[in-house]
């Protein structure tokens, strides 16, 4: 079987790479750099270039499965100009997407990247994927026109996959990636009370959940985010466990952070409660399924 995946040199991307061509599937990809063009042996590479809407076409040769993982990254300053690249990339990468998936009736299924980060910040709610409540923040919003960038293909009865991403743990970059480095060096804290919840997923379990979902042909949306989700404040004080390294700084106010950071703030005291009861119900088994087993496995 072949592939089509976009952001296939990300996080997620160069993961889910590996995995597919272990099993003996092939893999094309849609670049923005055309430097990735016959670099790789064992990927085919081809150039895009969604705000532009330039993409060649010759990806879509064999191909049964695309999976769209394209969107410029959510953690950088969130300038004008920033806020409408996350966006529009987003949006754009789904409607250039769509135009090459309705020429070709041979594809099975779309697996489009989402986020948990369409649901409010709540204490008291543990949401699921037939939850009603949509963020007024700004990744509600772009999540919200995400997902909806989706629905024409929907409505030419295309399986489409809408994956809710939690906060993904890996070694190799993402967010974990600075909070564990600052912790190792005795720099960990968390923000207020540190009661806000973390709906985090391992990297590996991350892609073998999309490719168990792929494969026994799933549609609709799917909240990606481990078993137990941990208050930020445990989340620190369970890295710092895991280096045998302590907390000495005081927790930081959410007011300071708010007036420091606006709107972008939301990427610091995020609270989110997500229920993965879906994913296991549907059969997959999480290889990572508490904190402290992840961490054994990140930290070394």
């Amino acid at each position: 079987m072949r592939f089509l995946i976009t952001g296939a040199t990300g996080l997620i991307g160069k993961k889910i790479t590996s995995l597919i061509l272990k099993r003996g599937d092939q893999i094309s990809a849609l670049t923005t750099n055309k430097h990735n063009i016959n670099k790789y042996d064992n990927i085919d590479f081809f150039y895009w270039n969604p705000a532009l809407g330039i993409v060649d076409e010759g990806c879509m040769k064999g191909v049964e499965v695309v999976i769209n993982l394209a969107g410029s990254p959510i953690a950088q300053l969130w300038t004008k100009n920033a806020k409408n690249s996350i966006l529009k990339s987003r949006v754009n990468s789904v409607k250039l997407l769509e135009n090459l998936i309705l020429k070709n009736r041979n594809i099975r299924n779309f697996t489009c990247a989402s986020a948990i980060g369409i649901y409010p910040s709540n204490l008291q709610i543990e949401y699921t994927e037939s939850s009603l409540h949509v963020s007024k923040s700004f990744l509600g919003n772009v999540v919200k026109l995400w997902e909806k960038s989706c629905h024409n293909l929907e409505n030419n009865n295309i399986n489409v996959l809408k994956l809710r991403i939690g906060l993904v743990l890996s070694s190799e970059g993402g967010l974990f990636k600075p909070i564990s480095f600052f912790t190792k060096y005795y720099l960990g804290t968390w923000f207020g009370k540190g009661d806000n919840f973390y709906s985090w997923i391992h990297i590996d379990d991350i892609v073998n959940s999309i490719i168990f979902l792929i494969d026994n042909n799933k549609k609709g949306i799917y909240n990606l985010v481990a078993p137990n989700p941990v208050t930020s404040k445990s989340f620190v004080t369970q890295i710092a466990k895991a280096y045998k390294t302590k907390i000495f700084f005081p927790s930081i106010p959410v007011g300071i952070v708010k007036s420091l950071f606006k709107d972008m703030s939301e990427l610091f005291i995020f609270n989110q409660k997500v229920s993965c009861n879906k994913l296991m119900s549907d059969g997959y088994k999480f290889q990572y399924s508490d904190l402290k087993k992840a961490l054994s496995n990140l930290i070394k």
